[in-house]
């Protein structure tokens, strides 16, 4: 049986709320103080896969407020 949305959202919370989790974002922090280093750039091949690197950390760092903003939004009533 398919979980539905809010348990989808609650379980994703519960994840990034974890000491792994937690561990794993101040990680990837560090990755991207060191990538947005303009020194790091020395073609445009480089700016394409740091461009590339900054989307996926950039979804990384925002997934909790995006996953708590989601659930507060459904358990409102403002998602269907």
């Amino acid at each position: 049986m398919p979980k539905t949305d809010e348990a989808f959202l609650s379980d994703r919370i519960n994840m990034t709320r974890s000491d792994g989790w937690l561990d794993l974002v101040e990680e990837i922090e560090n990755l991207e103080r060191s990538i947005i280093n303009l020194d790091n750039i020395n073609s445009e091949q480089d700016l394409w896969v740091i461009k590339g690197q900054l989307r996926i950390i950039n979804f990384i760092l925002s997934l909790d407020t995006a996953t708590t903003l989601g659930l507060e939004q459904l358990q409102d009533g403002n998602l269907a």
